[in-house]
């Protein structure tokens, strides 16, 4: 299984799917229309094609939203560098609705925080 951008510069292999996916509904993920499912950096292999990608830090800057430099699809977030509860979210969106079809989806509402 790979999560890919639309250009496929940026690939994601989870080593397994989510039982969930999480819709929310905050500022910043309404805006991506993401679909993030939440993994452990460790069980997460990211490669970065030769157009590389870039990162955007907003407001308290501890989750870095990574998107790819030739296409602009946001394929993941990550928390930053000596956070104690390290994490890589994917962006579902890129994958296949096939794929996704049968995960359960936990509507958070990020927009009351």
């Amino acid at each position: 299984m790979s999560i890919e951008c639309h250009c496929k510069n940026i690939k994601i292999k989870p080593d397994h799917f989510p039982e969930e996916l999480t819709d929310c509904n905050c500022s910043i993920c309404r805006r991506y229309n993401s679909l993030w499912g939440y993994y452990h950096p460790n069980q997460v292999n990211i490669e970065i094609g030769d157009s590389g990608s870039s990162g955007y830090l907003w407001n308290d800057k501890c989750i870095e939203f990574v998107h790819c430099n030739r296409c602009g699809c946001v394929t993941h977030y990550q928390t930053l560098q000596g956070d104690p509860s390290p994490k890589i979210a994917i962006n579902f969106r890129m994958a296949s609705l096939d794929e996704i079809g049968g995960i359960k989806i936990r509507h958070f509402n990020g927009a009351e925080m």
